[in-house]
């Protein structure tokens, strides 16, 4: 019996190269634009494992000649309606172009079925775009598998492959329309309006992931980590589930809802807040009580308002936002941390534009929290990522050209004292050594007039009055963004706090100093707080550097696991759509 079993495969061997000299030039041609994938085929029969049935083997050559046919020489026709052409070309060229969900007994069920329980069960996936329409399709094909030919076969082969890879381009990039949104930054711009959001795109190798293991770990590699991914991701079935159960009843004006009153509406007051998480004492209570007014802070917070434990108009109108509106905000955000880095960090700062809050974390833990002053609505502070690499001390506020020409001499022509007023120093270069200049000798409408701001160099040396403060926490990038000190403590009293010119101020700069020190020999808490006794500046060289991300997320879960939803301070949320895939 073996000695017919090699017979037959040394046949069948011969019989595949025939064919394969006898094809013609023009899928000679095709085959040789993808690196000549029938070399692998001579080698082959050493990919049999010894106790191969015959069956196999001639399934095997069946398939991989119906996968080459159909992906080289009829390729123009197969692809007319399946995407994903290079993709199933490198894929299957990988391969061997040896079929993925079929084996000579059938379907690879427990694959092709986790496959699709992953589409299926996906809460971001919209269930009238062409993915899902598309995993539909194939569930109902592949349940018809029985009278499948070899070519039908792998024609449904090559349809999955190109479905995993829809979905998982989904899974890793998101929906939102970027080149749009970049378009009207771009406008914004172009309207002297600051605006940056850089992207970062995940770098993952789909062929080499989906080649090596099974789909359901190659989703799990490729869905985020950082930034509470998956915590939103639970929040959004949340939300989901309570629209299928007819979403919120609205919170009605009335008396009742005032601390010691108990009623009906209080008990529906209760039922809401049980539904957000936020309501979480046990009983069948129907009265405002301390648990209730707790619950009323505890939402309030959540969503940006001052957390009195009182239902006024404003925690009412909150509530009685439709959970649709909430669906929509959790997806765009969602699909925001997609685009942001996905590395493990046991130590990072992250802030949070839209909620004016600082965070420091260290192994997964959240350590420190402020508040922060952020860019206004004319001078939008950027997204991006970058790492801290040292500390000033007592700095210098080395003035951007844009804040001299709209602002300082402006205002020098309406008074001539005021650099001497405030302290301001103006030299040829930003050298500190460089001597100063006499600017009551120099024509600054002259200078204003014919762009000739920027031969001026305009600082304002360290002090009590410095708009920088007294540290400064540089991470040196293109916007010439960093976070820092500020002698206006007031303004951290706002509950909106978007007054700078871009830079990021910060509440508790000697705080954030100490945690440097804790972890960095390069940093010496007790020196550095002698030094800014003084007013020499003073640079501290981080021995290793600490990421920082600063992010525009207007839905995120906070450190106490609920969902927490903030104002859309510069209208980011209006700017970026969601395409439906």
């Amino acid at each position: 019996m073996n000695n017919l079993k090699n017979i037959l495969f040394i046949i069948i061997t011969i019989m595949l190269a025939v064919v394969i000299e006898a094809m013609t030039v023009n899928s000679m041609q095709k085959v040789n634009r993808i690196n000549d994938p029938f070399e692998t085929l001579t080698l082959k029969k050493d990919l049999y494992r010894k106790d191969v049935s015959l069956s196999e083997i001639i399934y095997s050559e069946k398939s991989t000649k119906a996968l080459m046919q159909l992906i080289i020489d009829n390729g123009d026709t197969t692809f007319k309606n399946i995407s994903n052409r290079d993709f199933i070309h490198k894929f299957y060229q990988k391969n061997g172009f040896t079929p993925m969900w079929f084996t000579n007994k059938g379907v690879k069920s427990k694959a092709v079925n986790d496959i699709f329980k992953i589409v299926e069960n996906d809460a971001m996936l919209d269930k009238r775009g062409n993915i899902y329409k598309r995993y539909k399709y194939l569930k109902n094909r592949f349940a018809q598998k029985s009278n499948l030919s070899i070519d039908e076969q792998m024609k449904l082969d090559i349809e999955l492959s190109s479905l995993c890879k829809s979905y998982l381009s989904f899974n890793i990039y998101g929906s939102i329309k970027w080149w749009d949104f970049k378009n009207r930054l771009k406008w914004l711009r172009q309207n002297k309006i600051p605006a940056d959001w850089v992207t970062y795109t995940p770098k993952y190798d789909i062929v080499e992931l989906m080649s090596k293991y099974p789909f359901p770990q190659v989703v799990d590699i490729t869905t985020p980590r950082s930034f509470g991914y998956k915590k939103m991701l639970a929040e959004l079935k949340r939300l989901k589930n309570i629209r299928r159960n007819g979403g919120w009843r609205k919170i009605p004006n009335s008396s009742q809802l005032r601390y010691g009153k108990s009623g009906k509406v209080v008990a529906q007051l209760i039922n809401r807040l049980k539904s957000s998480g936020d309501y979480r004492c046990d009983g069948n209570n129907q009265k405002y009580d301390r648990c209730l007014k707790q619950a009323v802070k505890r939402f309030q917070k959540r969503h940006g308002l001052y957390p009195n434990g009182a239902m006024n108009s404003y925690t009412r109108k909150k509530m009685n936002i439709s959970v649709d509106w909430k669906i929509k905000k959790v997806l765009l955000n969602l699909d925001r941390i997609k685009r942001l880095p996905n590395q493990p960090e046991d130590r990072y700062i992250m802030v949070n534009i839209p909620d004016f809050r600082l965070y420091y974390n260290e192994n997964g833990k959240e350590k420190l929290s402020m508040r922060v002053i952020v860019g206004d609505k004319k001078h939008h502070t950027p997204i991006f990522s970058n790492k801290i690499s040292y500390i000033v001390l007592n700095p210098y506020w080395i003035m951007p050209d844009s804040i001299v020409q709209k602002e300082i001499i402006p205002n020098i022509l309406k008074n001539p004292t005021y650099l001497q007023d405030r302290g301001y120093e103006v030299r040829t270069s930003y050298s500190t050594k460089a001597p100063t200049i006499d600017t009551t000798k120099i024509d600054w409408a002259k200078v204003l007039r014919y762009g000739q701001t920027k031969k001026y160099k305009f600082m304002q040396p360290p002090g009590k009055k410095n708009a920088l403060g007294k540290i400064k926490f540089k991470f040196p990038n293109q916007f010439a963004v960093y976070l820092h000190d500020t002698p206006t403590k007031k303004l951290f009293k706002k509950d909106i706090r978007a007054f700078s010119h871009g830079c990021i101020r910060i509440s508790q700069p000697n705080t954030l100093l100490s945690t440097f020190a804790a972890r960095d020999s390069s940093v010496n808490y007790n020196r550095s707080q002698r030094i800014l006794r003084g007013k020499n500046k003073t640079q501290l060289n981080l021995s290793r550097k600490v990421p920082v991300h600063i992010v525009y997320l207007t839905a995120w879960v906070n450190s106490d696991g609920l969902l927490h939803y903030s104002n859309d301070v510069y209208n980011y949320d209006t700017k970026q759509k969601r395409v439906i895939k």
